[in-house]
């Protein structure tokens, strides 16, 4: 008889993802489990064959899902991750995109239930940080769904990795960069996704690493007032201009988020573009073009077409070949751009 994880799963009385946690000696399994599981693979003298598997995916389809977010990242996602795909020739492979509106908890666990329920191999998730969405993802991880998160994380779940930016790190990178563009003090505000709820853990590293930085380093500038945006350019650019009028010094403004093009204009109505200092993130069109005209200062670049490229890849691998990732935090580089940097 054919030996297969399945089997012995059943002999050993759990769900094939244990068993498979086992062979490749992953966390999450007791010791006393592991230790039954392993000598039913010994008895048997089971030996995963990942050259067969793969000849096998020649003749069936794989799916994987891409669970991702309406903001400004997703096509630059997106892009690496069809990239990825394009990698993979001879093999009959498919990647289906749900977006779901930011930040609707909701929408986002109804569908990775969804995608369970449908035998999706594989998830590809940027998430919304909430309980109920951690608990999607270790449902899915139980059903022997392997979920991974690009461009932002979700603390304690069960994915098997996150890909993206070290945002604590970034973050710091921009409280210097602000301290040196105000020359160690003035007034800043700090526009962000949401004010009462962390709802993107790549987002809360950004404002976190950057208020450490300014509050060890440049003491004497201050963080007049934090607004929400809710990834929308239409609030950011009605959020900047009631700070600029409440706030007549201010000196400079931290955006951790999308939205940078309402503020560029909100900045460019008021008159006040390249006399208050702006800190962004990403490479989009629209923040080039922004620092082209000397309205934006710089921006921290995260490598989005590259998360999406190295989400999908290690996901392919280890359904395809069993490979697992090197690490459980894969951090892509953080690039700082000037306008003299950009400009042909």
């Amino acid at each position: 008889m054919k030996v297969t994880i399945k089997a012995i799963a059943e002999m050993a009385g759990v769900h094939r993802s244990t068993v498979d946690k086992v062979l490749h000696k992953r966390v999450g399994v007791s010791d006393d489990v592991r230790e039954k599981i392993q000598s039913i693979i010994d008895e048997l003298g089971y030996e995963p064959n990942p050259i067969g598997k793969a000849l096998k995916r020649q003749e069936e389809k794989l799916v994987i899902a891409a669970v991702l977010l309406k903001v400004d990242a997703l096509e630059q996602i997106k892009e690496g991750m069809e990239k990825a795909i394009r990698t993979y020739k001879g093999l009959n492979m498919e990647i289906r995109y749900h977006v779901i509106q930011y930040p609707d908890v909701d929408a986002q666990v109804k569908v990775i239930q969804d995608l369970v329920r449908e035998g999706v191999e594989g998830i590809l998730l940027l998430p919304i940080h909430d309980a109920r969405v951690k608990e999607a993802i270790d449902e899915a991880v139980g059903a022997g769904v392997p979920v991974i998160t690009t461009n932002s994380d979700i603390e304690g779940s069960k994915r098997m990795c996150f890909v993206g930016q070290d945002s604590e790190k970034a973050g710091r990178v921009a409280g210097r960069l602000m301290g040196e563009f105000l020359g160690s003090k003035g007034q800043v505000a700090v526009i962000t996704s949401a004010l009462h709820s962390e709802t993107s853990v790549a987002v809360a590293g950004r404002e976190k690493g950057f208020q450490e930085l300014l509050r060890q380093t440049y003491p004497d500038i201050d963080i007049r007032e934090r607004v929400e945006s809710m990834e929308d350019p239409d609030l950011v650019y009605q959020d900047t201009v009631k700070i600029l009028d409440r706030n007549p010094e201010l000196k400079g403004i931290y955006i951790t988020c999308g939205g940078v093009s309402g503020l560029g204009k909100a900045l460019k109505d008021k008159g006040m573009a390249g006399r208050i200092k702006v800190v962004c993130f990403e490479r989009y069109p629209e923040i080039l073009a922004l620092m082209k005209e000397g309205v934006v200062n710089c921006t921290i670049d995260s490598e989005l077409e590259e998360q999406g490229y190295r989400t999908c890849r290690i996901l392919a691998d280890h359904l395809l070949y069993d490979r697992e990732p090197e690490k459980e935090l894969l951090f892509t580089k953080s690039s700082i751009l000037v306008k003299e940097s950009i400009e042909e």
